[in-house]
């Protein structure tokens, strides 16, 4: 089966055709993906990836790829996540973080997900010490080039 989902769907979509048909094997395609995200996916036990461009010559390789049990990931995807370290956040500090990119104050990020502000701050501490970064700009730069957030 070939799977074209948005990102954050094809989890969703996974899950829900994996719990009615086990015995499927899934090629999702996808427009662009970063490191972090192709992992994710391999770690679900997606059958491959494949991007939207990609030629019907290399579609056909990797579905064949996939009848014959084989995995198939795109030649396209394959250097970023051969490039890119594993992700040190855990995933708390990934929507941590993404919160605070998206300029969302302290106070309102311990709310959405049921923190206290001390946490959220600690959070963010780990962050900057995870990525290096010398502030929150700064560790949000770090991690969206590595494909984590």
């Amino acid at each position: 089966m070939i799977i074209r989902a948005r990102e954050g769907e094809e989890i969703t979509v996974r899950g829900e055709l994996r719990a009615g048909l086990p015995e499927c094997r899934m090629l999702l395609m996808m427009a662009s993906t970063t490191p972090e995200r192709l992992r994710r996916m391999l770690d679900l036990h997606a059958a491959g990836v494949i991007s939207t461009d990609a030629p019907p010559d290399r579609l056909v390789h990797g579905v064949r790829k996939l009848v014959r049990g084989q995995r198939f990931v795109d030649p396209e995807f394959a250097p970023a996540a051969l490039d890119a370290g594993a992700n040190p956040l855990t995933r708390r500090e990934v929507e941590v973080l993404r919160l605070t990119a998206d300029g969302t104050p302290i106070r309102e990020i311990a709310e959405r997900l049921c923190l206290s502000v001390a946490t959220v701050r600690n959070h963010l501490s780990a962050i900057g010490r995870k990525t290096g970064g010398r502030n929150r700009i700064d560790a949000i730069r770090i991690a969206v080039e590595s494909g984590w957030v």
